[in-house]
C-alpha cells in the first residue's frame, strides 16, 4: 500500500517512534562521518609516507640483520635528531623512520650499490628513494636528484643532495627503510648504520687500567705532502667492509685484517659510520654542527687516517668496545687519549691509525 501526505493511510510516528527514528539518523550520519574521516586520513598518510601505491603494515623495530650495518651514512657524521617510532597499526600516528640533521644543499650519498626506484614530489616534498641490490628500498625527504629512474649507482655514489623543506623545525633529512618484496614493513634505518646509542659511562666505571699495548698518542697528521681533506683519490684506497669510505692504503689495508678478526669473534664486521673528510665536507660539518665541529682544514678525518665506527663500539663498556681497545693496536689502530672515556672530548666511536 502506497502512502501520501495527508491521506487517510499516511503514516505519522509516535513520538517515541520519531525519536527513535531521530536518534537513528544522527548515529548513521555519525558513523558515515566517522568512516569517511577514517578514509580520508589513511588516503592521506598513504600518500604521505613516502611511496604512492604500496601496501603498508605497522612498522618494525626490528634491526636489519648483521651484514646491513655496514650501509654508508647518507651524509657524513650522521647525527640523528629523531628517533624511530613505529605505531603499534598501520593507520595510527608515529615515525616510520629516522630524522638526521642536515643543510639544505649538502650532497647525498648512496648507502648501498643500487637503483633509483622515485624521485619527485609527495604531498609537496621532494623525495627520492632508492632500491639496494640487497633488496631493500630506502627513502629520503626532502631529497631531490638528477639521476633517472633505473639508473645504477656503486656505495657511497653522490646520488643527489638535500633539499628544502620537510617537517622539522631545523633542516633534517628523513630516512626510511623497508623490504622491497612483499608487505611493505617500515624498519629502523639507525641498525643498518650501526647508529646504536652512543654510552658514555661515568668516570668510575671506567677500565682500571690500559690494554698492553695500547697508547694514547694521536696517530692523525700530514702525510705525502698533501693538505687536510685534499688528497687525491688515487691515493687512496677504499675500504672492503665499508665501499665508499676511503683511507691513506696502508691504513684501510690494516682496517680490513682488524675487521676480519673481529667478524671471527663477533659475526659481522666493524661498521664505519665516517672515515675520510675532504674538505667540502668539512665545511658542510661546520654550517651544520657549529663549534661541534672541527675548522674546515684540521679535522683528523682530514687525513685519511681515522674513522668512526658503531655497531657497539661506540658505546663505552660493550664488549665490542671492549675487544677494540684490546685488539687494535695490534693492528696499528688506537683510541686516542682526548676520545677516551677520561679524556677532553669523550668519543668511544673514535678511532686512529699511526704507523
Amino acid at each position: 500500500m502506497d502512502f501520501f501526505a495527508d491521506s487517510p493511510n499516511t503514516f505519522r510516528p509516535t513520538w517515541n517512534q520519531r525519536s527513535s527514528a531521530s536518534r537513528w539518523n544522527q548515529r548513521s550520519s555519525v558513523s558515515r562521518g566517522v568512516r569517511l574521516i577514517a578514509i580520508m586520513s589513511l588516503m592521506v598518510f598513504a600518500f604521505t609516507v613516502a611511496e604512492v601505491g604500496a601496501p603498508f603494515s605497522a612498522a618494525s623495530a626490528e634491526p636489519g640483520p648483521h651484514e646491513q650495518t655496514s650501509w654508508v651514512t647518507p651524509v657524513p657524521a650522521m647525527e640523528i635528531v629523531e628517533a624511530f617510532d613505529p605505531p603499534t597499526e598501520a593507520w595510527l600516528k608515529g615515525h616510520r623512520g629516522i630524522d638526521v640533521l642536515t643543510i639544505s644543499g649538502e650532497p647525498l650519498r648512496a648507502p648501498a650499490a643500487g637503483t633509483i626506484r622515485f624521485r619527485g614530489s609527495v604531498a609537496g616534498t621532494s623525495t627520492v628513494s632508492i632500491e639496494t641490490d640487497s633488496g631493500y628500498v630506502v627513502s629520503f625527504q626532502p631529497a631531490e636528484s638528477e639521476l633517472k629512474k633505473g639508473e645504477k649507482f656503486a656505495a657511497g655514489a653522490n646520488i643527489g643532495t638535500v633539499a628544502e623543506g620537510g617537517h622539522c623545525d631545523e633542516s633534517c633529512l628523513h630516512i626510511g627503510v623497508w623490504k622491497s618484496e612483499g608487505e611493505k614493513k617500515y624498519l629502523d634505518p639507525a641498525g643498518f648504520f650501526g647508529q646504536e646509542q652512543s654510552i658514555l659511562l661515568p668516570l668510575s666505571r671506567k677500565p682500571a687500567k690500559d690494554h698492553a699495548g695500547d697508547s694514547t698518542t694521536s696517530g692523525a697528521g700530514a702525510w705525502g705532502g698533501h693538505g687536510n681533506g685534499r688528497i687525491p683519490a688515487a691515493a687512496m684506497c677504499s675500504l672492503t667492509s665499508a665501499p665508499g669510505q676511503m683511507l691513506r692504503c696502508d691504513a684501510q689495508a690494516a682496517f680490513d685484517r682488524m675487521s676480519h678478526a673481529y667478524e671471527a669473534r663477533f659475526s659481522t664486521p666493524i661498521s664505519i659510520t665516517d672515515a675520510y673528510r675532504d674538505y667540502d665536507t668539512q665545511v658542510i660539518l661546520k654550517k651544520r654542527k657549529g663549534r661541534m665541529a672541527a675548522t674546515p682544514g684540521t679535522s683528523n678525518h682530514g687525513w685519511a687516517l681515522a674513522v668512526d665506527l658503531g655497531g657497539g663500539i661506540n658505546s663505552f663498556g660493550s664488549a665490542e668496545h671492549q675487544w677494540m681497545r684490546a685488539n687494535a693496536p695490534k693492528f696499528g689502530w688506537i683510541h686516542p687519549g682526548w676520545a677516551r672515556q677520561s679524556g677532553s672530548l669523550p668519543e668511544p666511536w673514535h678511532w686512529e691509525f699511526r704507523t
